[in-house]
Formats: structure tokens, C-alpha cells, sequence
């Protein structure tokens, strides 16, 4: 597989992104991504901070937009990987609004592990846990990959899932500047 490498190309992206996209005005977008679950882990672990004290993370996505998460905790080899199951319950409302998950496995139980094993402090950056919710920030996210700058070219952010598979559903497009208002 070959590589971008002409810099001629890379500089014009560069001035696309700069300029908000302006030479693309109209443009719009709508596309249906649906990632293997082999895809998904390997997005997740890149994205991880080499600091989290969990290793070998697996999601599994499931019907019903319900997904297992399993994790064993890094210098703990004597506890069994956790698995926890979550199904999403709200989706994220662009630009701010967090996807929510709703734990489904022992949601009391995760509370009483929290005073001995801090799960919140474990998440990455831009996902928090309050009860039995994780609220995953899209924005915070998007902004650690060097994506913040594309966010307000979306205008809908749909996350659902099938067996095996997580789907995303984008719209978006470059919305046309109003006509100038220029008086003689």
C-alpha cells in the first residue's frame, strides 16, 4: 500500500483545514462507516494513554446497541479480567452533548468497587463515569486525535451497533456563505 508523500498534497489539505474548507462550499456529506470489532480494539488501544492501568481492553459490539467490555487491570495478575456490559442510551447531540452508556452488569456492584478500585481515574481523557453512566465527550476525544478543527462541519453523529461491528453514521457538509450584502 502506498503512501502520501507528494508534500505539494499534504500542504493543500493543510490549507483546506485552515481556510474551514471555503473552497468546498456546498459541500455535504453523509456516509455510514460500520467498523469490525478487529478495527474498533485497534483504534481503541492507539488511542489509550500508555498510563492507564488497563491492559488488554476488548469491546465487543452485540445487537441492540449493546456492547461487552472486558479489562484486566495492568500489576493486578491475580483478579480475573472484568467484564462489563453496557448498552448506549443517549446519543451525543453535536457540539457538546456526550454519548451516554448505560452500564447493564452489576451497576451496584461497579459503585462498590469504585472506593476500592478508583474505575473513574482509570478512563482515558474525555470519558467520566458518574453512577451507572459513561459519558463519552466526542468533542474532548476529537480534540486529542488533532481533530477539533472538524467538528463544526457535522451536523449529526449517530453511534449504534450490530454483532461484531460498531456503526457510525455522519452527516456533515460546508455550509455556503451567505450571499454579501454589498450596497452601491
Amino acid at each position: 500500500m502506498s503512501r502520501v508523500t507528494d508534500p505539494r498534497l499534504l500542504q493543500l489539505v493543510e490549507r483546506l483545514r485552515a481556510s474551514r474548507f471555503s473552497d468546498l462550499e456546498g459541500a455535504r456529506l453523509a456516509a455510514v462507516v460500520p467498523v469490525s470489532e478487529r478495527l474498533l480494539n485497534q483504534l481503541v488501544a492507539s488511542a489509550l494513554p500508555p498510563t492507564l492501568p488497563v491492559r488488554d481492553l476488548h469491546i465487543s459490539p452485540q445487537r441492540g446497541n449493546r456492547m461487552t467490555v472486558r479489562a484486566r487491570l495492568a500489576r493486578v495478575d491475580f483478579l480475573p479480567p472484568i467484564n462489563i456490559n453496557v448498552v448506549i442510551e443517549r446519543q451525543p447531540e453535536l457540539p457538546d452533548g456526550p454519548l451516554v452508556l448505560r452500564l447493564l452488569t452489576f451497576p451496584g456492584l461497579v459503585s462498590l468497587l469504585g472506593a476500592a478500585l478508583p474505575l473513574a481515574t482509570m478512563l482515558p481523557p474525555g470519558v467520566r463515569m458518574e453512577k451507572d453512566r459513561i459519558f463519552v465527550d466526542v468533542r474532548a476525544l476529537a480534540e486529542r486525535q488533532g481533530l477539533g478543527d472538524l467538528l463544526p462541519l457535522l451536523a449529526g453523529l449517530r453511534v449504534t451497533t450490530d454483532e461484531g461491528r460498531l456503526i457510525v453514521e455522519i452527516e456533515g457538509g460546508v455550509a455556503p456563505r451567505p450571499p454579501s450584502q454589498n450596497s452601491e
